[in-house]
């Protein structure tokens, strides 16, 4: 089931991604009407963009040690790189967006929650917390821009 799960990220990623240059080419760039933060090409979006693909560098680690059957390790990954601590709380604050800064939160949560649930070792149940983290995810990103 995870591999299936993965799979089928990467193939919607691969295909969007053609999608998105074959658009880019023919000049058809899709409106794009997410809110925006107003940060981009600042120092604060790079900062956050970072924050994001280390998120994503997380997510892609606890699935490998899920697959190997190591959910302590993936316990802690994502207590400490996905879980709400005050200065994660407090970035969310900093965009001053009250919508950003509540779905933020909400995300780090989900992070807390996937670490308990990993410590669990119930691998369907961690799937599903694991899905509540991708969530948020795409809860966020199709809602903002920078």
């Amino acid at each position: 089931m995870l591999k299936t799960i993965v799979s089928s990220i990467l193939v919607l990623s691969l295909s969007l991604s053609a999608e998105t240059l074959h658009m880019h080419k023919m000049d058809m760039t899709p409106d794009d009407d997410r809110q925006s933060l107003g940060i981009k090409g600042t120092p604060q979006g790079v900062h956050q963009l970072s924050n994001m693909r280390e998120h994503l560098a997380a997510i892609s680690e606890i699935v490998g040690l899920m697959n190997t059957g190591k959910y302590d390790e993936a316990s802690t990954i994502a207590t400490e790189k996905l879980g709400l601590t005050l200065e994660k709380n407090s970035m969310c604050g900093s965009f001053k967006n009250q919508s950003f800064e509540q779905m933020g939160v909400v995300f780090h949560k989900s992070g807390d929650n996937l670490a308990q649930t990993l410590k669990t070792k119930d691998h369907a149940k961690s799937m599903v917390a694991l899905e509540k983290v991708l969530n948020g995810c795409v809860l966020c990103h199709s809602t903002f821009k920078q």
